[in-house]
């Protein structure tokens, strides 16, 4: 009858003389964390993804900034609204509220695919900030002569109808397409006046068929263009 009792004792000691070497074991195994916190902070974080790479071995190159660039100084310069700015999609100019406004669809690239077209107003044309509707405070940028080669980056539309264009006036002699063509003969360089300065330099190519620096540039109508429907 003393035996169960006996067993009970012995291994409620041996349950007791356990604990204390548990104890120490997991402070030292706390300690020995504790002591390099970015060892853990780095287990803890798991390592970025690597970047997609192609069959070749190479990394795809991502979009170039110039275009992403262009795009987005041409939102901010032609006064549009986009619901996808990034894209350049879904763009309106005017007064959407009172329902006279423009849908508008922007091409910044003014490279080989651009689209251009030249002054056909004997008097020249001024070109605006804003496209003028309902309340617009439009003001004039520049004043393009007769003959001043454009490139067309932006098409304000009613159904299907171009009413306004959003131009900038580029060296014809940046223009690879220009070179032994009878359009750039007929539109090219052509006095500009009354330019507001929009930068430091003077309007020049700052990667293919994107330009930056005092290029004069804005809304004119549609009615003052010979547009190159055909391309150059």
């Amino acid at each position: 009858m003393d035996m169960p009792r006996l067993s009970s004792r012995r291994f409620r000691v041996a349950r007791v003389a356990l604990v204390p070497g548990l104890l120490l074991a997991l402070g030292a195994c706390a300690a020995g964390d504790s002591s390099n916190p970015a060892a853990a902070s780095r287990a803890a974080v798991p390592a970025p993804a690597a970047a997609p790479v192609s069959a070749a071995g190479v990394a795809p190159a991502s979009t170039p900034a110039a275009a992403n660039n262009g795009l987005a100084a041409l939102i901010r310069a032609s006064g549009v609204t986009c619901s996808n700015a990034s894209a350049g999609t879904g763009c309106t100019a005017g007064d959407v509220d009172s329902g006279d406004f423009y849908d508008v669809e922007l091409s910044p690239d003014c490279g080989d695919q651009g689209f251009f077209a030249g002054v056909a107003e004997a008097k020249g044309v001024e070109t605006l900030d804003a496209v003028p509707s309902s309340g617009s405070k439009a003001t004039a940028t520049a004043k393009l002569s007769k003959g001043q080669l454009v490139c067309v980056q932006g098409i304000g539309r009613t159904g299907q109808n171009p009413l306004f264009y959003y131009v900038v006036a580029i060296p014809a002699n940046t223009i690879g397409k220009c070179k032994d063509n009878a359009l750039c003969d007929t539109y090219g360089d052509r006095p500009i006046n009354n330019r507001v300065a929009t930068g430091g330099e003077a309007c020049h190519a700052a990667a293919p068929g994107h330009y930056a620096g005092n290029c004069a540039q804005g809304w004119v109508s549609a009615d003052v263009l010979d547009v190159f429907s055909n391309g150059m």
